[in-house]
């Protein structure tokens, strides 16, 4: 253990409630451990080096499942070491329940919505969030206004997603369905779809009619290239280049690039708006 608490690193407080609020360093992340396995989505992208405190008996488990979740533990600290350190320097620990955020929506999301001031101007909007997953960009896109029905297939994936969106008090619209049942997705017509990670070839024919003239198509998932870093593998999940930009030829074309995830993964970036 080093010799001081390094703020380089997000620090994940695993004690109990009572205990986190009696005092914590002043940057921390309250998950207890208990609830750590439920709230994976509450974690920064990984992979992501972390530092964590907690009881002795639980730190070395802890350390191996994150590990394991494609994080890196670089520091712990047991509860005594912690609160000594915290003891050492007046201001550095708080009490209370503060916790940092640590969790963010797809950043091709955040930096399209944000740089370009388009959130005060589509509150309001609907958005389909196709694959959700674990439902991060469904809820932020709920904090920032936006009409949300997120869709997964998996009810274990989409019963962790409620339970975090309810943590952060955001309202989404959940569906667990196929997207290849007739009723899955809304009737009605849609101002943005959103689909991370996620490729369905068949919806593209369905989007073209259900995205409102002026609306949006948002998309990033794993290009051609990927196969070599061993998932996926399977085509049906992996885009061609330049594939997305021929299917939506009759859109305009905002964004279209290859990007690299931190683990080296190639993906295509895609934003497109439907002419009016």
């Amino acid at each position: 253990m080093s010799a001081s608490i390094d703020e380089t690193f997000p620090l994940v407080d695993l004690r109990p409630a009572d205990r986190y609020a009696a005092v914590h360093f002043r940057g921390a992340t309250h998950l207890p451990w208990l609830d750590l396995k439920e709230r994976l989505s509450e974690l920064p992208p990984r992979p992501s080096e972390l530092q964590l405190v907690g009881d002795a008996a639980c730190l070395g488990e802890a350390c191996a499942f994150l590990n394991e979740k494609g994080y890196r533990v670089v520091q712990t600290w047991d509860e005594t070491a912690y609160l000594s350190e915290l003891q050492k320097s007046p201001g550095l620990g708080v009490s209370g329940m503060t916790s940092k955020r640590l969790w963010q929506a797809n950043p091709l999301l955040v930096e399209w919505l944000e740089s370009s001031q388009r959130i005060s101007s589509m509150s309001g909007k609907s958005v389909w969030d196709i694959g959700c997953g674990g439902g991060r960009d469904a809820v932020y896109l709920a904090l920032k206004g936006f009409d949300v029905t997120a869709v997964d297939q998996q009810e274990a994936v989409l019963s962790r997603a409620r339970r975090f969106a309810d943590r952060q008090r955001a309202t989404v619209h959940w569906k667990n369905c196929s997207v290849d049942e007739a009723d899955c997705l809304p009737n009605e017509m849609v101002d943005v779809v959103v689909m991370m990670r996620y490729l369905n070839r068949r919806l593209f024919s369905r989007l073209h009619q259900a995205i409102r003239p002026g609306g949006f198509v948002v998309m990033q998932t794993f290009v051609e290239g990927v196969e070599a870093f061993g998932s996926p593998k399977n085509p049906n999940y992996i885009l061609k280049r330049g594939e997305l930009a021929k299917s939506f030829s009759d859109f305009t074309i905002i964004i279209d690039k290859i990007e690299t995830l931190k683990d080296g993964r190639p993906v295509s970036s895609f934003i497109a708006q439907k002419k009016i």
